[in-house]
């Protein structure tokens, strides 16, 4: 074996370091705020959309009942008589229109009352509203012109006509401006005594107070609105910032990263460790790879418990035996190794000899069960430094100290290798 010089060796208390995981993650923060948004406004707003809609609705279907009620309350024989130009007189016009005047006085939100005929696929006016321009009369031929009813500001379903002949009652989709107002619009046919159509009845029904009701609803919903997207944005920083919180947890958790037989670093902590040390420029890397000697036959022999005992005692034995720098670990069964920067050749023989020294002390002493160890040494540059690169070749050299007779340890060798 290799002689070498002693230095002195320091007690070492292994500590394991975990990647600092503190971070703010930009992405995580902005797709989990962009979902949390989309759900809660989904949530928010869903329901309100629903309601405003079936505010909507409760409105068109009162409209619809006010103009089935004005279509009840026409004359629907005389309204007849109003088609035939022979029959069409300015009194009978007042006389069949006084209803519907009576009705748009009893209800302040009716605009206008008025009826309209079909004409081949076109409505026009024959009870005149007030905003309407007047049928011409020439009162030698006594004839008339009806006007075409032609809204403007809405756009109607095509078939909003034959809808009506078949006996609907036909509210307008939307609402549009009449006289300086905003109305809904609402059609139901006329029926005379023999159950026939004889035209259809329109009203123009005030909306104003809908509508200032719907506004006093905008700043819940502006609010609701901001409250969700704060919510998303809170739920996505905390999203952000839980690795944060996890990382700091678990650096403070010694048992992930630690056996909790020998209390060294496992093999999770002993690569974190190896991480940050190789941070550390040195000259080389030593890596000593030990393995208890038949401790299969201490289990069968003398008990688990015993076999347990021998692993702690060389646990100790590698803790005694390096510095406060160096890495310490059990990688797991009875497989340990020990990382060393700034350590070469002789250094890391040092450190077998003094680990081969006290288990040796301890078996004389009788104070642990008869044990031995095999360690392979390797050291290396920074370029070669990789846990993978050191453990293959620490292996080889272990292999090469175990066909030798157990109990001592072996040097990786490039030549050998090759």
């Amino acid at each position: 074996m290799l002689g070498v010089t002693s230095r002195p060796i320091r007690t070492f208390n292994t500590t394991g370091t975990l990647k600092n995981f503190g971070r703010f993650d930009r992405r995580t923060f902005w797709l989990v705020s962009a979902c949390a948004a989309l759900v809660l406004a989904a949530v928010v707003g869903v329901p309100q959309w629903l309601a405003r809609e079936a505010r909507l609705e409760t409105l068109r279907l009162h409209v619809a009942e006010i103009a089935r009620l004005a279509a009840t309350v026409v004359d629907g024989d005389l309204h007849r008589r109003l088609l035939d130009p022979s029959k069409h007189t300015p009194e009978l016009h007042e006389h069949v229109l006084e209803p519907l005047a009576g009705l748009r006085s009893a209800v302040p939100e009716l605009v206008n009352v008025y009826s309209l005929v079909e004409r081949d696929g076109e409505a026009y006016f024959v009870l005149v509203p007030q905003t309407a321009a007047k049928p011409e009369t020439n009162q030698d031929e006594q004839t008339f012109k009806m006007e075409p009813f032609r809204p403007s500001g809405v756009a109607l379903d095509a078939n909003w006509l034959e809808r009506i002949i078949a006996g609907e009652a036909y509210v307008f989709p939307g609402f549009r401006q009449e006289g300086g107002v905003y109305v809904l619009t609402g059609h139901a046919p006329i029926y005379d005594s023999q159950g026939h159509q004889s035209g259809f009845v329109g009203v123009d029904f005030d909306v104003h107070q809908y509508l200032a009701q719907e506004a006093s609803f905008k700043p819940i919903w502006i609010g609701s609105l901001a409250a969700a997207l704060t919510c998303a944005f809170l739920i996505g920083y905390l999203a952000a910032r839980h690795p944060t919180a996890a990382g700091a947890k678990l650096a403070q958790l010694p048992a992930t990263t630690r056996d909790d037989l020998t209390s060294l670093l496992n093999r999770s902590g002993a690569l974190a460790a190896m991480k940050n040390a190789l941070k550390v420029r040195a000259s080389s890397y030593a890596f000593l790879l030990i393995d208890v000697d038949d401790i299969k036959k201490v289990n069968n022999t003398q008990g688990h418990a015993a076999g347990d005992e021998v692993l702690c005692q060389v646990a100790e034995a590698m803790r005694t035996s390096v510095r406060e720098t160096d890495v310490c670990a059990r990688l797991g069964g009875d497989e340990f190794l020990i990382f060393a920067a700034g350590c070469d050749t002789d250094a890391a023989t040092e450190i077998a000899r003094r680990v081969l020294g006290k288990l040796y002390s301890a078996e004389r002493d009788g104070s642990a069960p008869s044990l031995g160890v095999s360690i392979g040494i390797c050291v290396a540059g920074k370029s070669n430094a990789s846990f993978d690169t050191l453990y293959g070749r620490a292996d080889q050299a272990l292999s090469r100290a175990k066909a030798s007779g157990k109990n001592r340890f072996a040097i990786y060798d490039d030549s050998a290798d090759a």
